[in-house]
């Protein structure tokens, strides 16, 4: 069994069908996994821009983030 198969949930998403035929293409016949990639990397992407604005209220400051996060971002 693959890693976090059983933690999946089937949804129903709405898009523009120009964009459904231009992820298909690009899925290599796998778009379930080509959606969760670019998921996957706009949530981090959100969370590096979270980071960077809590860095910017707080300066220099990291000892909060290397306490949920650990010493190497600091």
């Amino acid at each position: 069994m693959i890693s976090g198969m059983a933690n999946r949930e089937r949804v129903t998403v709405t898009i523009p069908a120009d964009l459904l035929a231009t992820a298909k293409a690009a899925s290599a016949g796998n778009l379930s996994a080509y959606v969760e990639r670019a998921l996957r990397a706009e949530v981090l992407r959100e969370a590096g821009e979270a980071i960077e604005a809590w860095r910017g209220r707080h300066g220099e400051d990291a000892e909060e983030l290397a306490d949920v996060f650990g010493e190497d971002v600091a």
